[in-house]
């Protein structure tokens, strides 16, 4: 057997650790793909395929889709403080809080660090930092303040695989917050939770119901505009990994027309909306949909000067690397993964997707010397 790729050892690993053990004929039988499918991908001909497809695999290995993608359940380095076994403590617990109380301005910024440390691909320094802000929070009844910390554990804890807990930390912020705009941030985020779980149609119906009870009037403010186009986008992403490709359109053409209401790129409560975001979630969708010559098309619509945070940058330049390797144009591809690196050089090192899309070029290009390099850092044979 070939070197496999991350997923393709992963679909073999929980095909085999049966009893008794799948076959590749009856996991393509239960996922609906074809046996050369399942037998390319385990063989390492194939890197990866399309999230709709990697999502009937894992569901017909009953486990999320994250736990498919082999995403990291740990920490590159161990924080001198706190930890991932710190942050589940504080999110769920037990005792009465141990760190004292501090005041509304206090927590406020620490959680607004706390965000740009998250935006930079930061997760160590978060891990370290996030238990106190909880506890602190608890401890002064600062109800806002510890639902914002808990949606940013949520999306950290995403990233790290660890899925449930994620799921858990938005629910509980669901519970305390009282500002009604940043409950629908936190909406949006416990929609993007789901969607990372594979849950897509859960997570495109609570995206689309929230949209619906919040649209905004005609004289809204900005951030309402905002926060009610960044759920339509997420219900599209959602709509588009499940199969639902003319929703996905319908909900991006009514997000454009509020991207263009507003006629900035905003970042109210964490939540990015404007063109730029719109421009990005339809690369998306042409991507989930295998379209990567229009993916290639809508990406050329991005604003020269787009205000979207680092991370999501990084990512939609993923997309963009993704469409054109799958199209053969593995020199553009190499380019932009390179830069992706040099952009968000903490980041990259927790996203699989951008290893996959490394792993495809390394097998089917003809890698330069830099793109060897880069993957032997990131850990991509």
């Amino acid at each position: 057997m070939d070197r496999m790729s991350f997923i393709g050892q992963q679909i073999y690993d929980l095909r085999t650790d049966r009893v008794p053990r799948l076959t590749q004929r009856e996991l393509a039988e239960r996922a609906g793909v074809s046996v050369d499918l399942i037998q390319k991908l385990e063989q390492g001909r194939k890197a990866t395929a399309k999230i709709t497809t990697l999502t009937a695999i894992a569901r017909a290995l009953d486990v999320d889709l994250s736990a498919l993608l082999s995403r990291r359940t740990f920490l590159e380095g161990v924080p001198d403080d706190g930890g991932l076994l710190a942050l589940r403590r504080a999110i769920t617990p037990v005792l009465d809080p141990a760190a004292p109380g501090g005041s509304v301005e206090e927590l406020s910024t620490a959680v607004a660090d706390g965000w740009r440390a998250y935006w930079s691909g930061d997760y160590k320094t978060l891990a370290g930092t996030l238990p106190q802000v909880i506890e602190g929070a608890r401890a002064a009844d600062a109800r806002d303040q510890l639902a914002e910390a808990q949606q940013l554990a949520s999306c950290v804890l995403v990233h790290l695989g660890h899925s449930d807990l994620s799921l858990i930390a938005v629910g509980k912020a669901l519970e305390v917050v009282e500002d009604p705009l940043l409950r629908t941030a936190i909406v949006g985020t416990h929609s993007w939770v789901l969607l990372n779980q594979g849950r897509s149609d859960e997570a495109s119906v609570l995206a689309v119901a929230e949209a619906d009870a919040i649209e905004p009037r005609r004289k809204a403010r900005a951030e309402e505009v905002s926060l009610w186009g960044n759920l339509l986008v997420t219900g599209a992403t959602a709509a588009a990994r499940d199969g639902r490709s003319d929703e996905a359109r319908d909900l991006l053409r009514a997000a454009h027309g509020a991207a263009v209401r507003i006629g900035e790129d905003r970042n109210d409560y964490q939540t990015a909306f404007g063109v730029s975001q719109v421009v990005m979630q339809g690369v998306d969708v042409s991507v989930v949909a295998g379209d990567y010559v229009k993916a290639l098309d809508t990406a050329r619509r991005m604003p020269k000067r787009s205000q979207l945070p680092r991370a999501a940058q990084a990512r939609h330049m993923t997309d963009v690397a993704h469409a054109h390797a799958k199209l053969g144009h593995f020199r553009e591809a190499e380019n932009l993964l390179t830069r992706i690196e040099q952009f968000a050089p903490q980041w990259i090192r927790y996203q699989v997707f951008v290893k996959a899309v490394l792993a495809e070029v390394l097998q089917r290009g003809r890698p330069t010397s830099k793109t060897r390099t880069l993957a032997r850092r990131l850990g991509v044979g």
